[in-house]
């Protein structure tokens, strides 16, 4: 038996889960069904589960009946009197029932987050209309593309290596795959919110944090679309070098504060030049404005053939790991070029477990940051063009030649 507090805990929860679908279905300029409706609606569902467990197992299917041939009712009305032929008001009726239900069955949490849901997807209408307005076929099909990746194949593909070498992790490939095209997603969103000339720095710093060469891609892969953004996307990969280098050193003092003080100067040095470089950075031809076609949202071959590079350099990593304190300076260069910031955990943690020494830690990590930095040149080149990876190679190569000064000097003066 459900206690007096319980009781009025339910009743109190499933009316306000009717009643704000029922807000939004009032804001219509045809209503057949409002707020008191909806609460109401709502409230039987879960009565009826409370019913249903004092011993009157049929209610539920009698109430939920009954709700259905309330809702043809109103679709009647809204047909003949109100000329309106949609169906929206009549499924959201009906779900309601079921969210009452579930709030009698005490699961409050669920059905509030349901509710939202339904409230959400209801008051979407104008922006949605405008989104399927506005895609081609193409795009959708992209976007279906992407949510058989992210939502169908990763939950349920092996969480394994499975080739020979047991190098290659199908949910980490796919991982890399769908982090590529969301960070090409941001990228679209916010040449629409910003325009192309705050938009893609601004996506490069933020991408920077997660991952600089897959954001490299997903800039160079623009440049495909519309030469003339060069300028901007050349800033974009600048601000995103400059951020994974920062990023680099904060990943290093999380595992290890020793290997971060030794790697402080020379990854410092790089980050100084690489800024100076975007902040000096001007282009000969930057027009206040360009008409960019930023379609393909969800482009999934720019992420696949990024996910190609990342197999290929991870195969070269494993086969040179455990050879010699030189193959440990290759690795950590080809490491840069997956993910920098992998790499520097890695060998951190080398270090604060005492699988390596400092000096050779901190200089791993310094030169897989390198690594990365050059390896924006090459993505630019396979990505976007030959003329972009042309423009982002002085740049690149001035930071590069830093780095290793400064490592030199490191060594020579031995702190």
């Amino acid at each position: 038996m459900v206690g007096q507090y319980e009781f009025l805990e339910v009743l109190l929860i499933s009316a306000a889960v009717g009643g704000l679908v029922g807000i939004e279905r009032e804001m219509k300029v045809k209503v057949v069904a409002g707020v008191r409706t909806f609460s109401l609606t709502s409230i039987l569902g879960a009565f009826s589960i409370i019913l249903s467990d004092a011993g009157h197992e049929a209610i539920p299917t009698v109430a939920f009946v009954g709700v259905v041939l309330v809702a043809l009712l109103m679709g009647v009305v809204k047909h003949f009197k109100l000329a309106d032929v949609g169906v929206t008001t009549l499924v959201a009726y009906m779900i309601t029932f079921l969210l009452g239900a579930m709030v009698g069955k005490g699961l409050f949490l669920e059905a509030i987050a349901g509710s939202l849901a339904v409230t959400g997807l209801l008051a979407s209408k104008v922006y949605s209309r405008k989104i399927s307005e506005t895609l081609t076929h193409k795009e959708i099909i992209n976007a279906l593309q992407f949510g058989i990746i992210a939502f169908v194949l990763y939950p349920v593909v092996p969480d394994r290596t499975i080739d020979p070498l047991g190098v290659i992790n199908p949910k980490i490939l796919l991982m890399v795959t769908i982090i590529v095209t969301s960070i090409g997603f941001a990228g679209y969103i916010a040449m629409k919110k910003v325009g192309y000339l705050y938009g893609l720095p601004l996506l490069g710093a933020l991408g920077g944090l997660f991952n600089s060469e897959a954001t490299t891609g997903a800039l160079a892969a623009r440049t495909k679309e519309c030469r003339d953004i060069y300028p901007a996307v050349m800033k974009g990969i600048l601000l995103t070098n400059s951020v994974m280098l920062l990023r680099n050193l904060i990943v290093a003092s999380a595992v290890s504060l020793a290997v971060f003080k030794a790697m402080l100067y020379p990854q410092l040095l790089m980050v100084l030049v690489s800024l100076l470089y975007f902040l000096l950075y001007r282009s000969d031809k930057e027009p206040a404005k360009i008409d960019i076609p930023v379609a393909m949202p969800f482009a999934i071959t720019p992420a696949l053939i990024f996910a190609s590079m990342f197999v290929v350099v991870s195969w070269g990593v494993n086969f040179l790991k455990d050879y010699s304190v030189t193959s440990i300076y290759i690795t950590a260069l080809l490491g840069g070029l997956v993910s920098s910031a992998a790499t520097t955990a890695s060998l951190a943690s080398l270090y604060a477990t005492g699988n390596l020494d400092l000096g050779s830690a901190a200089v791993a990590c310094v030169v897989s940051a390198i690594g990365s930095t050059l390896n924006k040149v090459t993505i630019s080149w396979i990505m976007g063009s030959k003329g972009l990876s042309m423009k982002l190679l002085p740049p690149m190569v001035i930071v590069a030649v830093v780095g290793v000064f400064a490592l030199v000097l490191k060594i020579l003066w031995g702190s």
